[in-house]
């Protein structure tokens, strides 16, 4: 199995402020893939059903992974990541907090969960209906 394999199966679980396991590893200790994993795993975990826990809605897995940003994940990583993965969502229908369902037809790319949605003839900007939030991608 080449190294960076290998490093990336052991190390997932490490957290950039050293309180991750098996090895505690901290910051540029831990392999760049294992970084990347780790975010993927948890991201993975939080969005689905589990025996121990029902899925997250999307805005507050992503509110959580932002929130912990600077102690469990590399920033830059986790920035692109994010920024990637709603650009993929253009185009994609997702229902809303208040039930409501639109298309997403723009990201705003200084923040990411607050895109532009089209429902029918209106047109709903996130960045303006503050409590209005993402609950979950239909498709």
């Amino acid at each position: 199995m080449p190294p960076p394999i290998a490093l990336t199966a052991l190390q997932h679980h490490e957290r950039e402020d050293g309180q991750g396991y098996p090895l505690g590893l901290s910051g540029k200790d831990i392999h760049l893939h294992a970084e990347i994993v780790a975010i993927a795993d948890v991201l993975q975990a939080m969005s689905s059903n589990r025996v121990y826990h029902q899925a997250m809605p999307f805005y507050k897995v992503i509110e959580q992974m932002n929130r912990d940003m600077f102690s469990k994940f590399n920033p830059e990583i986790l920035m692109e990541l994010e920024s990637r993965f709603m650009s993929t969502l253009v185009g994609k229908e997702v229902m809303l907090t208040n039930g409501r369902f639109g298309t997403i037809i723009m990201i705003d790319p200084y923040n990411p969960l607050k895109a532009l949605l089209k429902t029918g003839t209106e047109i709903i900007d996130l960045r303006m209906e503050k409590e209005w939030q993402i609950e979950r991608i239909i498709g």
